[in-house]
């Protein structure tokens, strides 16, 4: 996987970091302000997840506008142009990680709607599961990294994303976390495969955001940790899941005994 370029302020560039500056303030702002009148250290714990969950959607759509907006004005500065096609999805059998919480939150929040809804959790399980088996191994094997390791035998074992599509496209793209759009390759998808992940062949690249915007994102998704969400996309489908039916099951208790407590 080549380094990333070290960008020309262009005016587009400068305008989409400052874009992404203000909002991720503002959300902090708002954020340390609900923890205060809640007098704790975080703005979200399960007795306010629920009201707030309206908020946490818009600032998710706001924040992948505001990184698509970044995209686009980072993405003309490689001089090798970009291969990606639509279909392709060839780069959709990697374990997506470094997911934010207020993102799962706006995934789930889509992919609970769907009638097959199931099937998704399923593969999810599935897919977690084999992940977390060869983060296992590569321990007992002493790899230097046993998370790198695991991810790239992960690639190799080919388990493609259960919400690509029969055709190759995202099945729910609108919603694709970060980790999913700033994944990108200068050679044709034909590369982009476990054969030719770590060759000459392959030229991928990750689309990185400056350093103190990073540490933005980093402050406000600090104010999720109550929730305990895990920063993989497929666990991280199935902890949202699990939360909500506990929360379900809380209520309906709640309905059912309203004198207890």
């Amino acid at each position: 996987m080549n380094d990333n370029l070290e960008y020309f302020p262009s005016p587009a560039y400068k305008h989409a970091v400052l874009r992404m500056r203000g909002l991720l303030h503002a959300e902090k702002s708002r954020l340390e302000n609900i923890a205060k009148e809640k007098c704790r250290e975080h703005a979200f714990a399960e007795d306010n997840f629920e009201e707030e969950l309206p908020q946490i959607r818009e600032f998710s759509v706001a924040y992948h506008a505001a990184f698509m907006r970044y995209l686009a004005a980072v993405l003309p500065q490689h001089p090798n142009g970009v291969q990606c096609k639509a279909g392709c999805g060839n780069c959709c059998h990697h374990f997506p990680m470094s997911v934010e919480p207020f993102e799962l939150v706006e995934f789930y929040s889509e992919v609970r709607k769907r009638s097959d809804l199931i099937s998704y959790l399923e593969e999810c399980h599935f897919r977690t599961r084999e992940y977390y088996a060869l983060l296992k191994k590569g321990e007992e094997l002493g790899e230097e990294d046993p998370e790198d390791y695991a991810l790239i035998q992960y690639f190799n074992k080919s388990f493609a994303c259960p919400f690509i599509l029969k055709n190759g496209s995202c099945g729910i793209y609108p919603e694709r976390p970060v980790t999913c759009r700033m994944y990108f390759s200068e050679t044709p998808g034909t590369f982009c495969v476990p054969e030719h992940l770590l060759t000459e062949k392959n030229k991928s690249f990750i689309i990185y955001l400056p350093d103190d915007i990073e540490d933005l994102i980093a402050e406000v998704s600090a104010h999720y940790q109550e929730l305990s969400l895990p920063e993989g996309l497929y666990e991280g489908v199935l902890a949202m899941n699990a939360f909500e039916q506990a929360f379900a099951k809380a209520e309906n208790s709640a309905q059912e005994n309203p004198h207890v407590g």
